[in-house]
């Protein structure tokens, strides 16, 4: 499976590529040096490793199929969540367990004053740690430019070009044996090439809510080759440790997972 398309390498994305690790130099650095920041850091994920062995989770991605979901049934189940999903609370209550943010700029920099303010344990990335107030239940990630899976969450996760990559690292990490997706739609009214930033209109109904982006925020056109790559991997990873990733989007159209109705498992 092809991980980009050659016509999808313009400059534009070359130069965002660039500049992206040029950023990176310095967090890569204090990362790789193991300084005290660090060494808490990572004491406090080692915490979370097979704590949930043997059991199963959903992964909440933000799809506009969550409001065709009765989330209620998930209130005894153990949740990860990620990006905006706490904005449910005021739609039907609904709050993970877990929440995990990877986008630097179009998640953590642009809404930061509402990701400090969420209460739950965090997963945060770790380029972005000075943007937050210091917290128990408040650790943070290292991501590698690599679309690689990585079964430990304290060493550098692979970008998947999506959270949901991300989740499903976290996952295997906590030692879930079962993995359930939902609201992983993996189809956006948007047009553009790979990782291109747009505007947001104020209108878009790509996600759970209307107005998820407010007009003039930004956002980026997905990679959907690139993700698809990353979750192949993830399939394998899973099941070569004998767990396994279900799909209960309703009618998603990622294919990477074995599709399962998301009522049997009630």
């Amino acid at each position: 499976m092809s991980k980009i398309r050659l016509k999808e390498l313009t400059l534009k994305r070359l130069s965002k590529a660039i500049i992206r690790r040029i950023k990176n130099i310095p967090h890569y650095l204090s990362w790789q040096l193991e300084n005290e920041e660090y060494k808490i850091n990572k004491e406090k994920l080692l915490k979370y490793k097979d704590i949930h062995k043997g059991k199963r989770c959903f992964i909440v991605a933000n799809g506009p199929s969550l409001k065709k979901m009765d989330l209620s049934l998930l209130k005894n189940e153990i949740t990860i969540g990620m990006n905006r999903i706490f904005l449910l609370k005021d739609v039907n209550g609904f709050v993970p367990n877990y929440l995990v943010v990877a986008d630097i700029d179009v998640q953590l920099r642009q809404f930061a004053d509402e990701y400090n303010r969420i209460d739950i344990t965090r997963f945060y990335n770790w380029n972005t740690r000075s943007l937050f107030t210091p917290s128990e239940n408040l650790m943070f990630f290292k991501e590698s430019f690599k679309s690689e899976f990585q079964p430990d969450f304290t060493k550098q996760v692979g970008t998947g070009k999506s959270v949901a990559f991300t989740c499903l690292q976290l996952a295997y990490f906590m030692g879930f044996s079962e993995v359930i997706l939902i609201g992983k739609d993996h189809s956006y009214n948007i047009s553009g090439m790979p990782h291109d930033s747009v505007k947001a209109t104020g209108n878009e109904e790509n996600h759970f809510i209307k107005g998820y982006f407010k007009e003039g925020y930004k956002w980026d056109v997905p990679d959907y080759i690139g993700e698809e790559y990353a979750y192949s991997l993830a399939k394998i990873a899973f099941e070569n440790n004998n767990r396994k990733v279900y799909d209960a989007t309703i009618n998603g159209k990622l294919n990477i997972f074995e599709k399962k109705d998301f009522d049997s498992f009630f």
